[in-house]
């Protein structure tokens, strides 16, 4: 389904050293993801802080507490051109991380031929919360707005061991 109307507000947390740059899709173009393969850049984001919170703990070493990096939280406000994509939408194989292809081949029109900025694609962390890929090649990612960014401390009792 592909929806217009008021800007979405997304949340992102970047590494402290990217914060000079935290729109860029540098990274994601480097590496491939969930949703994209190695060398197309897109920009993950969250419907919440706690998403963005929750979707960065799943990707960070068992480092200790001290080492964590230092995070970012920024507030975006996002033109509202998304298609939002369901669990029935999927592969059945979209959790699993030996089957990113199955993904990046579902992935590949919007990859090529942005039609909207945004994709809303469930959590693999939380299935019934959303994340939004943007695509920096849309001519709406130009629109989008850092309306906050401030630091971001995760609290210490998230990695105490028990």
């Amino acid at each position: 389904m592909t929806t217009e109307g008021s800007p979405l507000r997304l949340y992102r947390l970047v590494k402290e050293r990217f914060s000079a740059t935290p729109l860029s899709t540098e990274g994601a173009r480097h590496n491939s993801g969930r949703w994209h393969p190695a060398g197309q850049g897109i920009l993950y984001t969250s419907t919440s802080p706690e998403l963005a919170l929750l979707e960065q703990l799943v990707h960070l070493p068992t480092l200790p507490y001290e080492d964590l990096p230092r995070l970012v939280l920024l507030t975006l406000t996002v033109p509202d051109n998304r298609r939002v994509l369901t669990e029935a939408d999927l592969p059945a194989t979209w959790r699993d991380e030996a089957a990113f292809g199955d993904n990046h081949q579902l992935m590949t029109p919007w990859l090529m031929f942005p039609d909207v900025l945004a994709v809303g694609v469930p959590s693999a962390v939380v299935t019934e919360s959303l994340n939004y890929l943007l695509h920096p090649a849309h001519a709406l990612f130009e629109q989008i707005k850092i309306i906050e960014s401030k630091p971001f401390v995760i609290d210490r009792r998230l990695w105490e061991k028990s």
